[in-house]
């Protein structure tokens, strides 16, 4: 069987340069794999570890996404999406030497964290400087220390990642943007059904609907708004929208 082809990143100054998101996207298109080296992980993070504490969700400066921009408008839509779940698991990571996590899960999570960082990098690299945008986070209610509050809390944004993605995608032109975005949803389903089977383990849990739910981008930023600093909105917002079967839209 031949082997994919393959982009290795160590530099996370590399994702800046038109060339290097040109080839992502190209590669992306052609089933290939972009490889981020393990310095990556750590040194390009959009996170804001401060944001634990004081400053409420909804609190901040307005961060509007502009439908009116056709597939960039989705592709920020979902950057925004990833850099709140990347920014929540690296928390999650940093916490384990104090919090009541199984080594097991670690693993599995530190796994998930690393996806989600790719994710980011993925479509900061392709939206460019003019297009990216960094959220600022708060997490209230969430104790990183405690295994069901953070099992809990993935598993929020697990799901609302299925459903934000699998509702943003009829609003791409793009085939080739919509494989991406369908290379992406698809690894945050085994995400969703791992935590889930970690909740509940050996049931029904992991998948407990034949169909994904499939929700708006704006019920999506309504549930993302509790853990965000920014107010999240949008302008030219699309007014068609298809549910399909079996969701909650």
């Amino acid at each position: 069987m031949a082997q994919r082809p393959a982009l290795h990143i160590a530099d996370a100054g590399l994702l800046a340069t038109p060339r290097t998101r040109r080839d992502l996207l190209r590669l992306m298109a052609v089933g290939g794999a972009a490889v981020f080296l393990p310095g990556m992980l750590t040194a390009c993070s959009d996170d804001n570890d401060g944001m634990t504490g004081p400053t409420p969700p909804g609190s901040g400066n307005a961060l509007t996404i502009d439908f009116a921009k056709g597939d960039i408008a989705v592709l920020q839509f979902a950057y925004a999406l990833e850099q709140l779940e990347a920014d929540f698991y690296t928390r999650v990571v940093d916490r384990f030497s104090s919090s009541n996590i199984p080594a097991a899960e670690r693993t599995l999570l530190t796994d998930i964290r690393n996806h989600e960082i790719a994710h980011r990098e993925f479509l900061k690299a392709a939206l460019g400087a003019s297009n990216g945008f960094t959220l600022t986070t708060s997490y209230p209610n969430v104790n990183f220390d405690d295994r069901t509050s953070v099992l809990t809390t993935a598993r929020t944004f697990e799901d609302l990642g299925v459903a934000a993605y699998n509702g943003a995608g009829q609003y791409l032109t793009s085939a080739a943007n919509l494989t991406i975005a369908g290379k992406i949803v698809s690894v945050e389903a085994r995400h969703a059904s791992a935590i889930r089977d970690l909740i509940s383990p050996k049931s029904s849990a992991f998948s407990p609907t034949a169909f994904d739910d499939v929700f708006s981008p704006s019920k999506v930023a309504a549930a993302a708004q509790g853990f965000v600093v920014d107010k999240l909105g949008f302008a030219n917002a699309p007014t068609a929208f298809v549910q399909g079967p079996n969701n909650n839209g």
